[in-house]
Formats: structure tokens, sequence, C-alpha cells
């Protein structure tokens, strides 16, 4: 183990990670006697095991890792997105305040770890927003509505911190987290459009994913300075952006059309950074 985990375990692995991973040992020793009986070589086999719980042990650290960094979320409000509400994070599971070493980025892992709870999150509530819409038809809603219910959702889901989100947007953009940030506001995008029912696999794929950050991040700097009641101001201001989605993504593909082979430059050049940018996984295809 690393010399991260060296100063974790005098203070206690996880029961469950302590299990899996003694179960692990155990299984290890088990298969290891029967094979010698068996006469079959033991090095090979202990290979293999030990590959086993290499890979088990990762998983275990993974969940604690994010244990860990769901247990800090609360101390947000008092210590910002930093090492220290982590280390408060961790000692509230029993563990000592020398486990911020597993977390490396400091203050950006954890707000990648918020990020990504939300995002599942929004996931899931689409999922099941379609689901009773296809049950109910009255339920239904059109694209653009849907659309914006479904950026209010995920912004509102920033609100429990908005004191701190300009502390998280400043970690989030830092230059060492720009792949991950992009990933995150890329996955969200996706989520976004493809619960909104696209399925394009043109060049209109790249440009609404977009067209649809600029909104969404333009809406999120505007929430940080919003003083309106339940953010009134902030949604207006989303539903001037959204108006005008459909009337700048019509300007492109025109613009395109009558560009020819310039246009086509024009979108090597766009692919190319949304590629960059992580918007370019059609994992859903």
């Amino acid at each position: 183990m690393g010399g991260v985990w060296r100063q974790v375990i005098p203070f206690g692995l996880p029961s469950l990670l302590a299990t899996r991973l003694g179960y692990a040992r155990l299984l290890q020793t088990s298969s290891l006697h029967g094979i010698a009986e068996e006469g079959t070589s033991g090095p090979e086999t202990s290979s293999s095991l030990d590959q086993e719980g290499s890979d088990l042990e990762t998983d275990g650290e993974q969940q604690l890792k994010e244990e860990i960094l769901q247990a800090s979320l609360p101390f947000v409000h008092t210590h910002g997105w930093s090492q220290d509400a982590i280390a408060q994070g961790a000692e509230t599971l029993g563990y000592s305040s020398m486990v911020h070493g597993m977390f490396p980025g400091g203050g950006v892992d954890l707000v990648n770890y918020f990020y990504g709870q939300c995002n599942s999150k929004l996931d899931g509530s689409l999922k099941a927003a379609i689901k009773a819409a296809e049950e109910n038809q009255e339920l239904r809603k059109g694209t653009t509505t849907f659309i914006a219910a479904a950026v209010e959702e995920r912004l509102r889901m920033n609100i429990e911190y908005h004191d701190s989100w300009h502390w998280a947007l400043a970690l989030h953009a830092s230059p060492s987290n720009m792949p991950k940030a992009l990933h995150n506001i890329g996955t969200l995008m996706d989520t976004i459009w493809y619960h909104a029912g696209d399925r394009s696999y043109d060049f209109n794929w790249y440009t609404k994913r977009g067209i649809l950050a600029a909104v969404y991040k333009s809406t999120e700097l505007c929430m940080l300075q919003d003083k309106s009641e339940d953010f009134q101001d902030t949604w207006a201001f989303m539903n001037r952006r959204l108006s005008d989605v459909h009337s700048v993504g019509k300007c492109v593909q025109e613009g395109a059309s009558f560009l020819g082979g310039a246009g086509n430059l024009v979108k090597a050049g766009i692919l190319t950074a949304l590629n960059m940018a992580g918007m370019n996984s059609k994992s859903r295809f």
C-alpha cells in the first residue's frame, strides 16, 4: 500500500473495506492450499489472485474516498471548498485529518465530486420525468420547456452552496482541472439534450451542446449575483438566453451552407474545439 494508506490504517479502515480485503486474502490462502494439493503450479495462480486483490483494494479505496467527500460537504459552509472541509469530514467518520493526503487536488476534488453527484441526480430525475410523461401524455413538454426545466433543476442544486459557489467555480476552472471540468459540463449537456429527445449524429450534435453550455454557464454566473426572491431574475435571464438557441443554431446551419467549402473548415475547427472540451463523447449511441 502507498504512503497514504499507511497513514490511514492506524486509525482504521472502514469496516466494509476491511472485510472485503480480509475476505480476499482468505480466498487467496484457501485457493493456494487447494491448488497445491492438486499439484498445480502455485506462483502463476498467486499472481492472478494478487491482481484480483489489487482490483478489490482499488474499489475499496474509491468507495472510501467517496464516503469521505460526501461527509465533507456539510463542512463547506464553514471551511469552504478546501482541504480543511475534507479533513473535518474524515474526522466525522473516525479517521485522522491526515486522510486528506488521499485528495491531492484538495478542494477541487470536493467540487468535482459534488458536480458529478449533481449530474447523476439530474440524470435520474430526467429519466423519471420521461417515464412519467410516457404514462401520462399531459405531462409531456416541448423541447425548449423541457430543457429550461432541466437547466433550472440542475442549477437549483447549487443553491445550498450559493455563498461559496464563486470559490467552487474558481477551482473548477483552474488550468490543472480543465480536463475534468470540461468533462463535467460536457456530460451535463449531453444528459439534458439526450433526455430532451436529441438523437442527432451530424454537426448539430455539437452545436446544440456547445450553445446550451454557453447558456448554462452564463446563467450560473448570473445566479451568483442574483438577490431576487427564489432567483427569479436568474430564471428570467435563462429563458431569454434559451429563446435565442434556435435562432443561433439556424444561423450556424445557414452560414455553413452559404460558405460551402469554407463552412466545412469552420465546422472542422469547431469540432476540434468541442473534442478538446470533452463534448465529443456520444456514449449513449
